[in-house]
């Protein structure tokens, strides 16, 4: 199997996967679809069309939400890896103008937590703060040298890096506990399960990064652990052990 249909594979795979949790909650949502784009290095995971997820109360539409997805090969070139991604939550039926809050991750950021989340509201006492922002890191001298009034959206409240950010389960299940969507007796199975089917991705990965962590908890629970014979032991990965 060639590296593009192993990742095109991979990619269809986790566009049912998001299909099969945004149905649980929004059952007439449109699907998630795989496309490739930069002759198949990468590839994009949305909705197609790209109308939102309605989220209703007693059958009436109270928010709706977007997710994004762009995807590539992992630093092993073996598996699929969201390079970034856009969760946004909007008030009303609509997913249009400016969000609620939204959650992101941007796999190679720069001055901002990898994973994130920014809140879209407007508060005088928080602005003023954000006005009055230090000039020893570039987001705060950006800040201090612009006339513009902070906004709260400004701020990128860490969740967790590369390995522990929220899925998409996650937020799915607190708008429903928050916000008494429908249908969440019904819904919490699937996502739960989704949240599993991450969380073991995601642990896959950071014994990846921190493979000697890994051998030491395993050799304490009781497991024998050795190298294969000529093989080296992999190196930790510090970048992504460090990265905000």
């Amino acid at each position: 199997m060639t590296e593009f249909s192993s990742l095109e594979r991979q990619a269809a795979e986790f566009a049912d996967e998001l299909t099969d949790t945004v149905k649980a909650v929004s059952p007439n949502c449109s699907p998630f679809v795989a496309k490739a784009i930069q002759d198949g290095s990468r590839f994009t995971v949305s909705q197609t069309p790209s109308e939102g997820i309605p989220l209703n109360v007693d059958e009436k539409p109270l928010l709706s939400m977007t997710a994004g997805y762009w995807c590539t090969v992992d630093r092993a070139k073996r598996f699929l890896a969201v390079e970034r991604s856009d969760i946004a939550v909007y008030p009303g039926a609509k997913a249009r103008g400016e969000p609620l809050f939204r959650y992101e991750y941007l796999r190679e950021a720069r001055d901002v937590p990898a994973a994130h989340i920014q809140v879209h509201g407007h508060r005088d006492a928080l602005s003023h703060v954000l006005s009055r922002s230090g000039t020893s890191t570039n987001r705060g001298k950006r800040r201090a040298t612009v006339d513009d009034i902070p906004r709260m959206s400004e701020l990128h409240l860490p969740v967790g890096g590369h390995r522990f950010r929220p899925c998409l389960e996650d937020i799915l299940e607190m708008l429903l506990d928050e916000f008494g969507i429908d249908g969440a007796a019904e819904s919490r199975a699937t996502l739960q399960s989704g949240r599993k089917r991450w969380r073991m991705t995601q642990t896959a990965s950071a014994v990846r990064d921190d493979p000697d962590s890994a051998v030491s908890v395993l050799k304490e629970l009781g497991y024998h652990i050795e190298l294969a014979d000529g093989e080296e032991a992999p190196p930790t990965n510090e970048s992504r052990l460090t990265a905000r």
